[in-house]
């Protein structure tokens, strides 16, 4: 009787394998179809899936035969593909950017990212939470009239600015204490899709061109194509790496760190990854502790240290806010490795930037 009910339990777990090994590589289809590049974002809860299948194995383990053996070696050839692709945002990992202390005030640079979530209206705690990190930039995405309107406070203190509210969840307001020179808002992909294009100039006179993004994520109602939000990416990945100046791209990106697309704009643009051996900084969902996903973000080219990175705690949006101080030095960039593309990468790039 026990063979028999081993026998039900290995059947429903080979299915279940088989199940977790098809969601696990079905991302290796190069579609820009949204169910396909959605699929990328759960790796690391696929991984603690698929280890869980993997340990539930040892209930069969003394009746197992040769076709149970191949769905457990592929289920394990997953896990480890899976931890490949998610350890370098963990602590297991070398630091991608080096943490510094802060020195000179002069060259130190400090930003609060939000996506504030276009229908929340607890103004107030978003407020709090600037006023808390007291950065040199705001750059809030999701914000209409209203939230155009509840930061309006901040243009005393913050002189310059520029501002696109829109009601379509996609516009911005980025507010800086510091100068802006050749300042504008850009619409990379779509009409109705605006980013931010600036060149900030710090106290020491040091110029940083800085990009505040917000593209349009795959999902059914929004876009069933990942290629609006590509085509915005690798734009400005170009533009940071034929930048003469350094560089800083920050905001929703609405793509996971371990994405192909991601890995793409990091070696197509050269621009570190402060979180790469530090941790995931989930941001979304805020409402959710299961399916949550590293969808925010603030690269910066080498010459850059990290003084201060935070996630900052719930504000009532369906994200949290990213909090980074960095520190400019030309001479960091000979302790830091920049990521690098190589043709076929720059090919793919050019490709989804002329999409």
């Amino acid at each position: 009787m026990l063979d028999e009910y081993q026998s039900i339990i290995a059947g429903v777990l080979s299915v279940l394998s088989a199940v977790m090994v098809l969601l696990t590589f079905i991302p290796f289809v190069r579609t820009n179809y949204w169910t396909f590049r959605a699929l990328e974002y759960p790796r690391f809860q696929k991984l603690i899936m698929n280890t869980m299948v993997l340990l539930l194995w040892a209930l069969v383990w003394p009746n197992l035969h040769t076709g149970h053996w191949i769905v457990i070696g592929l289920l394990g050839v997953s896990i480890v593909y899976l931890f490949y692709k998610v350890i370098p945002y963990t602590k297991l990992y070398p630091h991608e950017m080096v943490r510094v202390k802060q020195g000179d005030n002069d060259s130190m640079i400090s930003l609060f990212c939000a996506n504030v979530y276009q229908d929340n209206r607890d103004y107030e705690t978003m407020r709090r939470q600037i006023l808390e990190c007291d950065p040199d930039i705001i750059f809030l995405v999701e914000t209409d009239k209203l939230w155009a309107k509840e930061m309006k406070m901040f243009r005393n203190k913050y002189p310059y600015h520029l501002e696109q509210p829109q009601d379509n969840t996609y516009g911005v307001l980025f507010y800086s204490k510091l100068q802006l020179e050749d300042e504008s808002v850009k619409f990379l992909a779509k009409d109705d899709i605006p980013s931010v294009d600036a060149v900030v100039v710090l106290p020491s006179g040091q110029k940083v061109r800085a990009f505040g993004l917000h593209p349009e994520p795959p999902a059914p109602n929004e876009s069933l194509t990942t290629t609006a939000k590509d085509k915005e990416l690798m734009k400005v990945a170009f533009k940071a790496a034929k930048s003469k100046i350094p560089v800083i791209v920050a905001g929703d990106l609405n793509d996971v760190a371990w994405s192909h697309t991601t890995e793409l704009f990091r070696k197509t643009s050269r621009l570190l990854d402060p979180r790469r051996g530090r941790g995931f900084y989930s941001t979304f969902s805020a409402k959710s502790r299961i399916m949550r996903f590293p969808l925010d973000y603030i690269f910066c080219s080498d010459t850059f240290g990290l003084i201060e990175m935070k996630r900052m705690p719930y504000s009532g949006s369906d994200h949290f806010a990213m909090f980074v101080r960095l520190q400019y030095d030309k001479t960091l960039s000979k302790a830091q490795e920049a990521p690098d593309a190589d043709g076929d990468d720059i090919n793919e790039a050019s490709e989804k930037a002329a999409a």
